[in-house]
């Protein structure tokens, strides 16, 4: 009988620990600015944050209590309104258990498996960034007096490339390993563009075809199917717009036409762009007269702005653009989410390197067509 009965309990037990799906949530707010103040559980929806639940800050805390079917991933966000310039909303994942969230210099949440190995992660994203400020200034110190050298260029170059590779390939890892849950899924849906595509091809191969038919996600298959077909070894994707004189002028008035050319994608506003420009005036006025020429796609939006940027620049090559910003569909057909975004051509108009800066364009251009 003893047997029986301790079986029963066992029973009993496993059972409520396997419907128990509660979870508590213990907040706290170190600026008294927030006290009587409403903090939200907020669910992301196509279009906006919706609030889900609220509760009060009292004493500097705040708690909620709820129950959740599965991992669920939303928002917990403070009354933005006391201060804008402050961190007020953090992600969190709700799953049983008591989670801790706790909105100081920093913001963390913490006390299940999940939410534990976010804050873990986000941790290291941070130091990492930190990192790359502290290059950043110490790069622009340097320009700034005169100490830069083409050595320490270098150097700082190559430290900032291994850095950001560390933060790329750390989400991926992340993704990765956490993309049969909601974090995960969101995590690739919002960083998918700091990824190379076959590193996007990989984890979109993990997930299933539920999530590949949301929309958001379509819009980076799309992206990749486009960007196959613009890649090295390709031949251009032709397209059409406005000259500075109003005129229709196409990408194929120049490319395939026996001439090496270069696309490049940029904007009057853009000022990496305006740092390249030089090298490519001078690469321009080098090789003009054997066989190459640049076509300039702006990114502009507001014309007089555009036509200033080409005679400040000292831009004597022909020149499109459709005044749409980011809105312009050739970001799309040619897949590329920064400028300035340069695609050379060879005389056939097949796609042969892209992004090539200062002296990589020369060299190639040596290459290819002489001194």
């Amino acid at each position: 009988m003893k047997k029986f009965s301790l079986l029963l309990i066992t029973a009993f037990v496993l059972i409520s620990c396997q419907n128990n799906k509660t979870y508590k949530i213990d907040g706290t707010v170190t600026d008294p600015a927030y006290e009587g103040k409403n903090v939200y559980i907020q669910e992301m929806t196509t279009n906006e944050m919706v609030s889900v639940d609220t509760a009060v800050v009292t004493n500097g805390s705040f708690k909620f209590e709820g129950s959740a079917d599965s991992t669920v991933l939303r928002f917990i966000a403070l009354d933005e309104t006391v201060n804008p310039q402050k961190p007020s909303r953090v992600l969190a994942i709700l799953e049983p258990g008591t989670i801790r969230v706790q909105f100081d210099s920093t913001v963390t949440v913490s006390g299940s498996q999940l939410n534990d190995a976010y804050n873990t992660f986000r941790t290291e994203q941070e130091n990492i960034t930190k990192e790359i400020r502290a290059l950043s200034q110490q790069y622009q110190e340097a320009a700034s007096t005169g100490a830069m050298t083409d050595s320490l260029d270098a150097a700082l170059t190559a430290q900032y490339e291994k850095l950001s590779g560390d933060i790329s390939s750390k989400t991926a890892d992340f993704i990765k390993a956490n993309i049969a849950n909601p974090l995960g899924k969101f995590l690739f849906m919002t960083s998918a563009e700091m990824f190379e595509p076959e590193t996007q091809r990989e984890i979109l191969a993990l997930t299933d075809e539920a999530y590949k038919s949301q929309e958001s996600i379509q819009r980076i298959v799309k992206r990749l199917e486009n960007a196959e077909r613009v890649a090295i070894g390709q031949k251009f994707l032709d397209f059409t717009m406005k000259d500075p004189e109003g005129n229709d002028i196409s990408l194929s008035d120049y490319a395939g036409k026996g001439k090496v050319v270069l696309i490049d994608f940029w904007a009057a506003w853009c000022g990496p762009c305006r740092d390249e420009m030089p090298n490519v005036v001078a690469a321009y006025n080098n090789y003009k007269n054997k066989g190459f020429e640049v076509v300039g796609v702006s990114l502009d939006r507001e014309r007089e702005r555009w036509l200033s940027g080409i005679k400040e620049l000292n831009m004597t090559w022909p020149q499109m653009s459709e005044l749409k910003f980011w809105d312009t569909p050739v970001v799309e057909l040619y897949a590329f989410r920064g400028i300035p975004h340069t695609v050379l051509l060879d005389k056939e108009g097949i796609i042969i390197a892209k992004d090539l800066r200062g002296a990589e364009l020369h060299n190639k251009l040596n290459e290819l067509l002489g001194e």
